[in-house]
């Protein structure tokens, strides 16, 4: 395993070896389901890159930045247990950024101003400038992210478009603990009572699929907020029933391709999961 610390040496890195790139981009706090893309990754390219950065410009809440996990001791020894070649790229703000760390402006087609993109502003901006700069210094043949950040993937995706890059965007399966609970660093910071009820919020989600099937979306949404009307410290921020392709609220009943989305919130931290319905 190499850890690279500048973009000088990662391009030259990169320059020296041959086939085809993997990436995977990470903000470090690594779970089985950031292994699970390594994997994949591995599975598909001779040559993978995973980035560590966790990136300023996607935090709307400098709170959240300063007590997002960080654990890069533990994330090298995880990624050389099982990419024991894997090129580790893990550079400073200023690296990424320079003197100036801004967001830059996108045109997403209403698929950044939904669910996410309502609640938390100019993240899918900062979202998509640091996966922009990676992947125009890394060059990857294709690059792999988790279902989990549904949104994220749909976004990124009409970015890799617009510009053009001939990078293949892959989604992976969300991995589940198993109680159901979407994998996620931000779990690490779950109390043991709250992690006790965070299942609730794939247990939504299942359930509201089964009202989706056998009744219809306002089914499906009452079921929802009844479930957390009930909780005394997990609050709902939406529960959406979205077309996959662009996002928009479902408006029948039995269409293709939808999916149901949930945030919410328990104590300080924010918890989100989707789910095929």
């Amino acid at each position: 395993m190499k850890i690279l610390k500048t973009t000088q040496s990662l391009q030259e890195t990169l320059g020296s070896i041959q086939g085809l790139v993997g990436f995977v981009p990470t903000m470090g706090a690594l779970h089985q389901g950031h292994l699970s893309l390594i994997q994949k990754s591995l599975e598909e390219n001779p040559v993978l890159v995973v980035s560590i950065f966790v990136n300023p410009t996607q935090f709307d809440n400098p709170l959240d930045l300063e007590k997002y996990p960080r654990s890069l001791s533990n994330d090298l020894s995880l990624i050389k247990q099982i990419a024991p070649d894997a090129l580790v790229f893990t550079p400073s703000v200023s690296e990424i950024y320079g003197n100036t760390v801004d967001a830059k402006e996108y045109a997403f087609e209403g698929l950044d101003r939904v669910m996410e993109g309502a609640s938390r502003k100019g993240h899918f901006q900062g979202v998509a400038t640091v996966v922009e700069q990676l992947l125009n210094l890394v060059k990857p043949d294709s690059a792999y992210f988790g279902e989990k950040d549904f949104q994220q993937l749909q976004i990124i995706k009409k970015m890799v478009a617009q510009r053009k890059y001939t990078t293949t965007i892959v989604g992976c399966p969300i991995k589940r603990e198993p109680d159901g609970l979407a994998m996620s660093s931000r779990n690490q910071r779950l109390s043991s009572e709250q992690r006790l009820q965070a299942p609730l919020i794939f247990q939504a989600l299942q359930e509201a699929k089964s009202l989706f099937q056998s009744q219809n979306t306002a089914a499906a949404h009452r079921h929802v907020e009844a479930l957390f009307a009930a909780q005394s410290q997990l609050n709902l921020d939406y529960f959406s029933i979205c077309s996959e392709e662009n996002l928009m609220e479902n408006q029948l009943d039995k269409p293709e391709k939808v999916r149901g989305f949930i945030a919410a919130q328990l104590g300080e931290i924010r918890l989100i999961d989707n789910l095929k319905f």
